[in-house]
């Protein structure tokens, strides 16, 4: 017999399923997400890069827009393990009828979950294939077990006293695995996308300008321009298009590299020209 505000067919415990559902869609936890990886990663990468994220002066549509491609692939991790989760919930409604000694381990391995799913992660760590992976996985592996825990108790037949605050710290543990895990996802893909950076690889930039700019990066070189009727009196080449993002100019030179390579930051508004050509 169901309750009224349980469907036919579910299990008496589905309302924790829709519980931990609506946090995870909350459009306002996505759009947090969204927003604080896209500023991690920014973060790292400029680091990496040898300047400040601040520099970049990013918009918080800018740090949704580059982020979402990445956030989409861990929501799409999470929405599987949610799959997963309602087929154990679906098996063991069944099971729990038998009562076996089957069901009797997977409950124990469940109220265990907050223990044993991170201590597996840290011991994936130590080895060197997995260890970007473990990384990533360890805080994500403490939301999940205090979940799988918490399920657990409800599973078995005896949920916890005073359940509206349990629900919360279950609630703000899950939101903060869920973002720590967000860090560290943002954090490795910020070191490689630092790592991945080959001036080779990038757009040519000729800068044109009506003044001398100085610019005395390794490289680049200064071409006065022959005209003097010209708006643009010197053109800058050697020089490749890092980013273009909150009204700056991000250039590097042929010969840049993270430890001796200097980054030029123009101005959008200044009074130049920039050429862009194939690398």
């Amino acid at each position: 017999m169901t309750t009224p505000d349980e469907p036919a067919g579910e299990s008496p415990h589905s309302g924790l399923l829709r519980w931990v559902s609506a946090i995870l869609a909350n459009a306002t936890v996505i759009t947090a997400m969204l927003v604080y990886f896209g500023w991690q990663r920014s973060d790292v990468m400029a680091k990496r890069l040898g300047i400040k994220e601040s520099i970049l002066g990013m918009s918080t549509r800018d740090y949704v827009l580059r982020s979402v491609g990445q956030v989409l692939v861990l929501l799409l991790v999470v929405a599987i393990g949610g799959f997963l989760w309602i087929a154990l919930d679906r098996w063991l409604t069944r099971e729990l009828e038998t009562s076996g000694r089957l069901t009797a381990v997977v409950l124990r391995l469940l109220s265990l979950a907050w223990l044993v799913f991170p201590a597996v992660i840290y011991v994936l760590g130590f080895v060197p294939a997995l260890n970007a992976f473990a990384y990533i996985a360890f805080p994500f592996s403490i939301g999940a077990g205090v979940l799988l825990a918490y399920y657990g108790a409800h599973v078995g037949g005896s949920p916890p006293a005073r359940e509206t605050l349990l629900r919360g710290f279950v609630a703000l543990s899950v939101a903060f695995a869920l973002f720590w895990g967000t860090s560290h996802y943002a954090t490795v893909l910020g070191n490689n996308l630092a790592d991945k950076v080959n001036p080779r690889d990038l757009t040519k930039v000729a800068v044109y300008s009506p003044q001398r700019l100085h610019l005395s990066a390794p490289g680049v070189a200064e071409s006065p321009l022959p005209d003097d009727k010209s708006t643009y009196r010197f053109k800058y080449t050697g020089l490749r298009l890092l980013d273009h993002t909150g009204g700056r100019y991000f250039l590097i030179s042929d010969t840049w590299t993270r430890r001796t390579g200097t980054v030029i930051v123009l101005a959008a508004k200044d009074p130049i020209r920039l050429e862009f050509t194939h690398a």
